[in-house]
């Protein structure tokens, strides 16, 4: 059984990573790493892990200039190993960030695009930049699909079509199963992008897990740039961004298709 509180977490690390959990497998490196950092070793046995230590970390953490959402997002990474090391009987019981306040960011309202300059957004020229049609093409799919995440659009294969409905398996969501209306507007854009494997969009490429999440990563790295230059070329007030479909589509929409209406 392991006894090594850095060992089991780069254990867990190896499989999120193998399973294509490459976000995850990152940010519980970054806090592995800062403790290793704060302990000046990288060897800890479960029984040495304890509530004052957790403490001390965090003081060390803001002492050494980490902003308030980064020392929260370490604790809870260290955190959440050890609760896992728990469930597996490794660790013993342990509230370990009891006395530790850590209280959440208060959520902005997120400033959207009017209907206006969303339409000038979809209608604007933009056959003399490639990334940018794409760019613009993939925020408004997402808009369609009800604000799907861009990891979701990534993994859409073409068989997830029947007629008039789109059923995928989410990667981000729970219940997973999701279905959508497929409308003329969403075809459109389909048929612009041809795929070569049974993805429906030319995004993903690779079988392997961590080479496919780099994949969706690069892609949407590209789509925010682009939009950004969109945002100038349309003399939009907001930059659109793929996270604020979602609020676009609740916004806009009730039971209808929201390609008829922007």
């Amino acid at each position: 059984m392991e006894t090594d509180f850095f060992s089991y977490s780069r254990q867990k690390i190896a499989k999120d990573k193998a399973a294509g959990r490459c976000d995850v497998a990152n940010n519980r490196g970054a806090a592995l790493k800062c403790l290793s950092k704060f302990l000046g070793k990288e060897e800890l046995t479960f029984g040495e892990l304890s509530p004052e230590m957790m403490t001390q970390f965090k003081g060390w953490l803001m002492a050494n200039g980490r902003k308030e959402s980064t020392v929260r997002l370490y604790l809870y990474q260290i955190h959440t190993l050890y609760k896992e090391a728990e469930k597996e009987a490794i660790a013993p019981h342990l509230p370990l960030l009891s006395g530790i306040k850590l209280p959440l960011p208060s959520k902005q309202k997120c400033e959207l695009l009017t209907e206006e300059e969303l339409r000038r957004m979809r209608y604007a020229d933009l056959s003399d930049s490639r990334s940018q049609t794409f760019a613009r093409d993939m925020f408004f799919f997402s808009i369609y699909c009800r604000g799907i995440s861009f990891t979701d659009l990534a993994h859409i294969r073409k068989s997830d079509i029947k007629g008039f409905t789109l059923t995928y398996t989410s990667q981000v969501l729970t219940p997973p199963i999701v279905t959508v209306q497929w409308d003329a507007a969403m075809q459109a854009i389909a048929d612009r992008y041809p795929s070569a494997t049974d993805y429906l969009f030319p995004i993903i490429k690779s079988d392997d897990k961590i080479t496919k999440s780099r994949e969706i990563g690069r892609v949407c790295e590209n789509i925010t740039k682009a939009l950004k230059l969109i945002a100038t070329r349309c003399n939009l007030s907001v930059v659109p961004s793929l996270k604020m479909t979602k609020d676009i589509y609740q916004r806009a929409i009730d039971n209808v298709s929201v390609s008829k209406i922007i």
